[in-house]
């Protein structure tokens, strides 16, 4: 999705993780009549380009996923999603040529609300800043959040000093972090911030998917 002067706009979606509180692997939950990656991964196809999966690793087995994404492979193994990010900046500079004001997307394969419309309302709050940071209660969602390529460095930096969260780039750069007020004005309910971690998060989100569900 580009802006309106012409930024190009890539997503990660994270899918390596252990899902220890749920039991079991959290891409394959069913969502509907698809699975909770394939449903995030589709939902994202509309707002970026292009849309990468990173898995564990090589050998991770994965739902189907739409013919436009493409599945990397985790370099560092649990290593946090600063690490994760870092693979997905470099991607996008490396293989599909995007600059230093492009961006990219964050977030997990447990977010199934993050609409293409709430991708849409993050960008345009972007502005000038290296990164769009919702914060919700006193929470940063860095895992919902649009990070620039020019946060590369940045993003080395952090991790030579053993940091595993994208929220330690808050200390060096310019951060539009966009809080709970603000938020509420385009969903006042903040699900598009809800993930699902427990078997009862899932039972709650399967409950509230309506017939007609906007995507």
């Amino acid at each position: 999705m580009p802006d309106k002067v012409g930024m190009r706009l890539g997503a990660l979606i994270l899918a390596g993780g252990r899902s220890v509180r749920m039991g079991r692997p959290k891409e394959f939950l069913p969502f509907g009549d698809e699975t909770m990656l394939g449903r995030v991964a589709r939902q994202l196809t509309a707002a970026c380009q292009p849309v990468l999966v990173l898995a564990r690793d090589a050998e991770q087995v994965l739902p189907p996923l739409p013919a436009s994404c493409s599945r990397l492979a985790d370099e560092r193994p649990d290593a946090g999603p600063l690490a994760g990010l870092a693979i997905g900046l470099r991607e996008l500079q490396e293989r599909h040529g995007f600059g230093d004001d492009d961006a990219l997307l964050l977030t997990g394969c447990d977010l199934p609300w993050l609409s293409t419309a709430a991708v849409g309302w993050l960008l345009q709050r972007l502005g000038a800043a290296d990164l769009v940071m919702p914060r919700a209660a006193g929470t940063l969602h860095p895992l919902a959040a649009i990070y620039r390529l020019r946060t590369a460095t940045a993003v080395q930096s952090a991790l030579s000093t053993g940091a595993g969260t994208p929220r330690a780039l808050l200390a060096t750069c310019r951060a539009a972090v966009v809080d709970e007020p603000e938020l509420r004005t385009f969903d006042h309910e903040l699900r598009f911030l809800a993930n699902v971690n427990t078997p009862a998060e899932h039972s709650a989100a399967l409950a509230a998917l309506g017939p007609h569900d906007p995507t």
